[in-house]
């Protein structure tokens, strides 16, 4: 919406009255409607310099946009799951706990994902980095018979 530029314009709270408009809200000063049988024309005062408006202007979105149509998992958030599960099945000495904790952190940290794909990212690495921590502590007490 453009609006009008800046020039003395009937009050909108007093009918009997001239209001300074400065282009962009009212002002403070009036003046008297002069005696004039005819309607009121505005004065206008055309603005010094570039105007610019808001109308027809295009926006476009790129793939960073979160409906963007180019969408991807993350990497690093699907690794930390599959070796959690690893984990659970199969752990000698700890390692594929300490793999899915590295890739559990690194995918909470930065998913990779994009549009909805990253919330459910994060949240998966999250919750892989619970079990790969508790598979660690679980194989951790089996090498080193601390419980």
């Amino acid at each position: 919406m453009t609006l009008p530029a800046a020039g003395w314009f009937p009050d909108p709270q007093d009918a009997h009255r001239l209001r300074w408009w400065d282009g962009h809200a009212w002002g403070g000063a009036t003046r008297v409607l002069p005696e004039r049988q005819e309607p009121v024309v505005p004065v206008v005062i055309a603005p010094v310099g570039p105007s610019f408006s808001v109308e027809g202007a295009a926006v476009s979105a790129g793939s960073w946009a979160s409906d963007s149509a180019a969408r991807r998992v993350g990497l690093a958030s699907s690794a930390a799951v599959l070796l959690a599960l690893v984990s659970i099945v199969w752990n000698p000495v700890g390692i594929a706990s300490t793999l899915a904790i590295l890739a559990g952190v690194v995918g909470v940290v930065r998913p990779g994902a994009t549009g909805g794909w990253r919330v459910l990212a994060r949240s998966a690495a999250a919750s892989a980095l619970v079990v790969a921590v508790a598979t660690a502590v679980v194989a951790a007490s089996v090498q080193f018979h601390l419980f």
